[in-house]
């Protein structure tokens, strides 16, 4: 049965949604705090109780409302600029006005907040705190060289914090293994204003390309390139070749052949392609959680 008018018009504003929330970093999110819990803080032998365990559940849904809602006001601020690097995605995401993305970006950012309330009031005031910071972010920070990409590289990080929070982590390998992570994903937003780079021009934006020039951005990455052999060598020598040392081996495999293509990228799909070449070293990341453990 063919569907109706209004039936497509609102399958076509969900995938609109989908594609302004980005479901697939919302999707690898939930699956690497899942896995953390499982793998990392508690015995995988013991999976049932978590499953059954409402608050992790609660932390989980409520870093998920608050990214979703990140994502949309940062793509509030950024629309000028997007429409000149990705105008396609882009006006296919204006399907939904202006003030039903506004409304839903306070809904999933009062969600996040009330959910952590389930878990206690110190992870209340965690989502509360990282939702204002996400707001500020896309405001302000993103806009300041350096800082803004420090901040990105942060703030996709922070809704693990949730998580140590409740379980209490203290544990020196896992948060070293996070920085190195963190490290990856900074240098993907690097690369990512590489990309952008056309837009930021334009708009004035003062990323790094824009203030240093292509060739100093370019020594600059291979430098935080080099900076992850110290957090990868804190965890060889604390634990070996092994579990999680083969990814680290693979994830510096991984750095040092990116950097080596950078030195040769010039076109904005040279970028794009090494963009999606860092995203599957931050994935691998989330897939190693199983040997962290």
């Amino acid at each position: 049965m063919a569907l109706r008018r209004r039936d497509k018009i609102l399958i076509f504003k969900l995938s609109a949604l989908l594609s302004l929330v980005r479901w697939y970093n919302i999707f690898f999110l939930a699956l690497a705090q899942y896995l953390a819990v499982i793998f990392v803080l508690n015995d995988p032998h013991n999976w049932l109780a978590l499953v059954l365990d409402l608050k992790v559940h609660a932390i989980v849904f409520a870093s998920l409302f608050s990214v979703a809602g990140g994502y949309i006001i940062n793509n509030f601020y950024d629309l000028e600029k997007d429409l000149i690097n990705r105008p396609d995605k882009t006006l296919y995401e204006k399907i939904l006005k202006q003030s039903t993305t506004l409304r839903l970006y306070f809904l999933f950012a009062i969600s996040g907040s009330l959910l952590g309330a389930l878990v206690s009031f110190n992870v209340f005031l965690f989502f509360a705190a990282f939702n204002f910071a996400l707001w500020f972010y896309s405001h302000k920070l993103k806009k300041i060289t350096f800082i803004g990409n420090m901040m990105a590289a942060l703030l996709s990080i922070t809704p693990f914090f949730a998580i140590f929070l409740y379980f209490h982590l203290e544990d020196l390998v896992i948060l070293t293994y996070v920085s190195f992570v963190l490290l990856v994903i900074f240098i993907r937003e690097i690369i990512k204003d590489l990309e952008a780079l056309k837009g930021d021009v334009i708009l004035g934006y003062p990323t790094l390309p824009v203030t240093l020039g292509l060739r100093k951005t370019k020594w600059l990455v291979a430098a935080f390139t080099l900076a992850g052999l110290i957090p990868a060598g804190a965890i060889f020598y604390k634990v070996g070749l092994n579990g999680i040392g083969y990814y680290l081996a693979l994830g510096l495999a991984g750095l040092f052949f990116s950097a080596g293509l950078l030195a040769f990228a010039e076109k904005k799909e040279h970028f794009h392609y090494l963009n999606h070449l860092y995203r599957l070293l931050i994935i691998g990341g989330i897939v190693s959680l199983i040997w962290l453990g």
